[in-house]
């Protein structure tokens, strides 16, 4: 979408034109809504309303894309409309079906205006037309659609093969509370850094600054905000705290370090993982982590996490193709943390555009990825030593398909199975023990741990 400086500064401090820009990004051009928000955070000068709003229009219309489109097709059919007008046209029913508190005249005279000004005065009044059309006519009875899958698709809005994905893991019903819960809106979620810093004493720091936290039902360091944004709070600040959903963090503990141990994390990239493996050897008293990362700019990014969180001197970094990585030392570690690439589909809530921006056949590629990045890595680890593969998707094939096949090819190892006791909740542990955290469980992302020891 391209805007005139003159039409963007005209429309710079209307919340529905910042929403738009980051649509067009995230839905025609390949952006993140995560970072992308992150940047509008940073840079805008809307008030803190105005500001809520964006957010909220930007994440409701991604989360709704597929039931939007199906609702507009009526309306557009046959008709050529560029990407941008269709972001304008699912950014304007998006408040007619689901924003009761925004006037329809409000929706209207903004829609329109955007419309001649981006693109020129007959586009204002096609877009005008469709939106009185589908105000008129609009069916969204979603009970007359006779096929089950797309009433489920459309009703929560996601894509069909996704939900034929999960359909053979889970029952009906938990099924459905997990595609709802996906719509949910997601919490931000802190990990407690500060060693003798209990979660009750950072909640009542953090209160004092006007946040409200409560503990985390799964993580004993963790922490989960229903106001205000932490990263704002003196504990951010000093390094005490730092951001992770509550699911990640379950990672680390379950490696069974102790003090002195040499272990290597793979794929370290964003670092929730590294500083927490930092965190944990220095309160132990000691050890050394190598972190690695195919990309040199994310790298980056967890060494000045490392370096604000005071945990720099326990790790050493690498820009390295895990798949490939050999020690120049030619020693093998005590633990190897194998957090793989993945399609991500535990992250469908905090990553909307998840939804639409995968597909069924990703999952065996990034499925032989993850093959050989197990293949590669076992071979570094100690006999006696542990190897924790985790990953954010709730593909099964990318988990319990992908353990199962590697132990079968691999007879120096074992499943280690993680029981109750190392664990805040026992309904995370599967009965292979391992760890799948659903999304509606806990409403944390999706996840999964497995624990494997290498025995000869």
């Amino acid at each position: 979408m391209k805007v005139k400086k003159n039409v963007a500064r005209k429309l710079a401090d209307q919340a529905r034109f910042q929403a738009l820009l980051i649509l067009d990004q995230v839905e025609n051009h390949g952006g993140y809504s995560n970072v992308l928000l992150d940047r509008f955070h940073q840079e805008t000068s809307l008030s803190p309303v105005d500001t809520n709003l964006v957010v909220k229009l930007v994440y409701g219309v991604i989360q709704r894309r597929y039931s939007l489109d199906y609702f507009l097709a009526p309306f557009i059919k046959g008709k050529k409309v560029d990407d941008w007008v269709a972001s304008l046209l699912r950014l304007s029913i998006y408040q007619f079906i689901y924003l009761d508190r925004i006037p329809d005249h409000a929706v209207f005279s903004q829609a329109v205006e955007m419309a001649k000004l981006i693109g020129h005065a007959g586009l204002g009044g096609f877009v005008n037309g469709v939106l009185r059309n589908f105000q008129r006519r609009a069916d969204l009875d979603l009970n007359k659609l006779e096929n089950p899958l797309q009433a489920l698709a459309v009703k929560y809005s996601i894509a069909p093969w996704i939900i034929k994905e999960l359909q053979h893991q889970i029952s009906e019903a938990d099924l459905e509370a997990l595609l709802g819960s996906l719509l949910e809106e997601p919490y931000v979620s802190a990990r407690i850094v500060k060693s003798g810093l209990n979660s009750q004493a950072a909640r009542e720091q953090l209160s004092e600054e006007g946040l409200t936290s409560q503990a985390s039902p799964i993580s004993p360091v963790g922490l989960r905000f229903e106001s205000g944004n932490p990263v704002h709070s003196s504990l951010f600040q000093q390094g005490a705290l730092t951001i992770q959903d509550e699911s990640s963090q379950l990672v680390a503990s379950l490696g069974k370090l102790q003090a002195g141990m040499t272990v290597l994390d793979a794929c370290a990239a964003p670092g929730g993982k590294a500083t927490h493996i930092a965190q944990i050897l220095r309160d132990l008293g000691g050890g050394k982590l190598q972190a690695l990362d195919i990309s040199s700019a994310k790298l980056t990014k967890v060494d000045d996490h490392l370096q604000r969180l005071g945990l720099s001197q326990f790790v050493s970094l690498q820009v390295e193709d895990a798949s490939k990585f050999i020690p120049t030392d030619g020693k093998l570690y005590d633990r190897i943390y194998l957090d793989a690439p993945c399609s991500g589909l535990g992250l469908m809530r905090r990553k909307p555009e998840i939804k639409y921006s995968k597909q069924a056949n990703h999952i065996q590629a990034l499925a032989e990825i993850q093959a050989e990045l197990l293949n590669h890595t076992s071979s570094l680890l100690k006999p006696g030593g542990y190897l924790i593969y985790s990953t954010c998707t709730l593909a099964s094939q990318e988990n319990e398909e992908q353990v199962g096949a590697f132990l079968q090819e691999h007879e120096d190892f074992e499943l280690d199975q993680i029981i109750a006791d190392e664990v805040m909740a026992a309904g995370l542990i599967n009965d292979q023990g391992m760890i799948r955290i659903w999304p509606h469980q806990y409403h944390t992302d999706g996840f999964f741990i497995a624990r494997l020891k290498k025995i000869k």
